[in-house]
C-alpha cells in the first residue's frame, strides 16, 4: 500500500513539474513571438516557419514525459500493477520503433491514440458505476472528473501531434478543452456539481 501512495505521489511530481514546465515554454513562445512581430510582415517569411519549428522541438521533450505520466497513471486503474508495467514497456517500445521508423510525430501519435482508446473504456466503466476500475478518490462525481480530466488532456495533446494542419483542428481542440474544464469544475466541485445534476 505504502508503495502505491509512493508511486501515485511520484506521478503526480513528475505531471507537475512537466506540466510547469510546458506552461514556461508557451510564456517564452509568446514572449518571442510578440517580439518577432516587430516586422508585420514576419509570418509570411521563413522565419515563421523556423519559429513554429523550433517550438514544436522545444514542446516535444515534455510532451514525451507527460505522456510516461499518463501512460503510468491512466492504464492503472484497468490494469494491476505487474501488468500495467510490461503493458508499458510494450507500448514504449512500439512508440520508439515507430519513431525511429515513420517520425516523432507517429510515434506520439500511436501512443495517444492507445490512451484515447483506454481512457474511452475507462470513462464508459465509470458511466456505468463499474466496479472493474480503480480510483484514488471516492466519490462518482469525482471519478467523473477525474476520467474528464484525463481524457481531454490526451485529446488536446493527440490534436497536437496528428491534426495540426486538419480543418478538424480547432474543434478537436475545443472538444480537449471543454473536457478538461468539465473535468476540473467536477474534481474541485463535487459538491455543488451532484446538486446541479441531482446525481447520487
Amino acid at each position: 500500500m505504502k508503495y502505491l501512495k509512493n508511486y501515485d505521489y511520484g506521478l503526480i511530481i513528475l505531471t507537475t513539474l512537466v506540466l510547469f514546465s510546458i506552461g514556461l515554454v508557451c510564456v517564452y513562445g509568446i514572449a518571442y513571438y510578440n517580439y518577432l512581430t516587430v516586422n508585420p510582415q514576419w509570418q509570411h517569411t521563413l522565419l515563421y516557419v523556423q519559429y513554429i519549428n523550433n517550438m514544436n522541438s522545444y514542446l516535444y521533450p515534455f510532451l514525451v514525459l507527460l505522456l510516461i505520466s499518463l501512460g503510468l497513471c491512466i492504464p492503472k486503474r484497468l490494469f494491476e500493477q505487474d501488468i500495467l508495467v510490461k503493458f508499458w514497456a510494450l507500448a514504449l517500445g512500439i512508440t520508439v520503433i515507430l519513431t525511429f521508423l515513420s517520425g516523432i510525430e507517429t510515434g506520439l501519435g500511436f501512443i495517444v491514440a492507445i490512451m484515447i482508446v483506454i481512457q474511452s473504456v475507462v470513462f464508459i466503466l465509470t458511466i456505468n458505476k463499474s466496479k472493474k476500475i480503480r480510483f484514488e478518490k471516492e466519490g462518482y462525481i469525482m471519478r467523473l472528473g477525474s476520467v474528464l480530466l484525463h481524457l481531454g488532456v490526451v485529446i488536446l495533446i493527440f490534436n497536437f501531434v496528428t491534426f495540426r494542419e486538419n480543418p478538424f483542428h480547432i474543434l478537436i481542440f475545443w472538444i480537449g478543452t471543454l473536457l478538461v474544464m468539465g473535468g476540473n469544475i467536477f474534481s474541485f466541485y463535487p459538491g455543488k456539481t451532484n446538486s446541479l445534476l441531482q446525481l447520487k
